[in-house]
């Protein structure tokens, strides 16, 4: 692509993923400036048709995490604006980041997925729906901000306490195996990880605030038949979603059964040091400028 062209990188934003945004977008800002791409850099907020109309960047670098720059909202603007931007389109951010209605969409189409029961966050205190250990999170939210496995009355009680702002939760049926994690560029290539977190689960802290102490083990510790059927599933789920560009997508292996449980998909995976996407990318022999610099050239595609 033309050097010259002007590349606005969209980085920090208005949700709980904030810091994290922070973090995978100087990894990407390092990335643009080192092949030579022109960039401004701008911390998004209510106010981005305004800077984008004060800038005029010919493309987009979402860098953004969490609600309103991934569930569609920061898709509909650029849309507004008419410049080409990187990862999924509108829609297919939307259902995405809404947990409920991509698990519907996953049930619907032959995926094995958690139990799964939206609630009112008054109405769990009183469930009787699943026995200890379940799941809650939120239904909205990435980089598993707002999950917890609940064990007993005591971790439920401070769970509600810490997240009495939510209006709604997801009561989830708790499935005990590895976690795969499959990574989908384009429409061909994918790859895969295990993770084995430092906590109970590969929760927040687990994933970007560790120190290493989560591993990363790739390839996943499995016969090569169960590997190639997950990552064949993460393809289909990120076909099935629409999905363009990059994409991640959470699994657990059932560890009695041997089935494949897809927990959820991410638009905009996260390119800090210690984000998985740009790991098997490299495993798969793509370092981080070449990662950067396709994801760029597939924004111009349609």
């Amino acid at each position: 692509m033309n050097k010259d062209k002007k590349i606005m990188l969209l980085y920090g934003g208005i949700s709980a993923e904030r810091e994290i945004s922070i973090i995978t977008s100087k990894e990407i800002s390092k990335s643009l400036k080192n092949m030579g791409y022109n960039i401004v850099e701008i911390d998004a907020n209510e106010n981005l048709l305004a800077d984008l109309e004060l800038h005029k960047p010919d493309i987009v670098f979402n860098g953004l995490h969490g609600t309103w720059g991934e569930d569609g909202s920061v898709q509909e603007i650029l849309e507004k604006y008419g410049v080409p931007y990187t990862h999924s389109g509108i829609e297919s951010s939307k259902l995405a980041m809404d947990k409920y209605k991509s698990a519907e969409l996953f049930i619907e189409n032959g995926f094995n997925h958690p139990l799964t029961k939206l609630m009112k966050i008054e109405e769990v205190k009183d469930q009787n729906i699943f026995e200890f250990p379940y799941v809650l999170k939120p239904r909205n939210e990435g980089s598993s901000v707002g999950v917890s496995i609940i064990r007993n009355h005591e971790e439920l009680n401070k769970y509600l306490s810490e997240n009495k702002f939510r209006n709604e939760l997801l009561l989830q049926q708790f499935i005990e195996g590895p976690e795969i994690n499959v990574a989908v560029i384009g429409t061909n290539k994918t790859g895969s990880i295990e993770i084995d977190p430092k906590n109970e689960f590969y929760d927040y802290e687990s994933k970007y605030f560790d120190a290493g102490k989560t591993k990363h083990i790739i390839p996943p510790r499995l016969e090569s038949d169960l590997i190639k059927k997950v990552e064949g599933l993460g393809l289909d789920a990120h076909k099935l979603l629409g999905c363009k560009g990059i994409s991640r997508t959470e699994f657990i292996l059932d560890k009695v059964t041997k089935n494949f449980y897809i927990l959820e998909l991410n638009t905009q995976p996260g390119m800090t040091p210690t984000s998985l996407v740009p790991e098997i990318a490299n495993y798969k022999g793509i370092n981080f400028d070449n990662l950067i610099n396709w994801i760029l050239l597939d924004a111009t595609q349609n």
